[in-house]
């Protein structure tokens, strides 16, 4: 795996090649092809199963990883941008968060009568 430095000195190469609203457009244009693709996937993942359907997800979830590496890409491209420390400070607390909720409902699950 490529090292955190050699992912800043590139993105400090992109950033002053193209410019930070380059970086910006990217980032719109790779998100909506993973939107795309998970469209596409949810789609053919509802229909009955046949060799060729499989065949057709096989082929969408190869390219949900590949959108997905570019999102990430772009994504901590922008972190470097805006500023990596004050967006992770933002994930933690939304990750806590996220956390204490899923952990309420899961308690408040728990403790309902089962139905019948």
């Amino acid at each position: 795996m490529l090292d955190k430095k050699y992912y800043l000195e590139t993105f400090d190469m992109f950033r002053s090649s193209w410019g930070e609203e380059s970086e910006f457009r990217l980032c719109i244009e790779e998100m909506s092809e993973l939107t795309k693709e998970l469209c596409k996937f949810m789609r053919y993942s509802r229909n009955e199963k046949s060799q060729e359907n499989d065949e057709k997800l096989k082929q969408i979830k190869s390219n949900i990883i590949e959108e997905t590496a570019d999102v990430l890409i772009c994504a901590s491209q922008i972190m470097h941008i805006v500023g990596e420390d004050e967006v992770r400070k933002v994930m933690d607390y939304k990750i806590q968060r996220g956390r204490k909720i899923v952990e309420d409902y899961i308690n408040k699950t728990k403790n309902q009568p089962k139905k019948n």
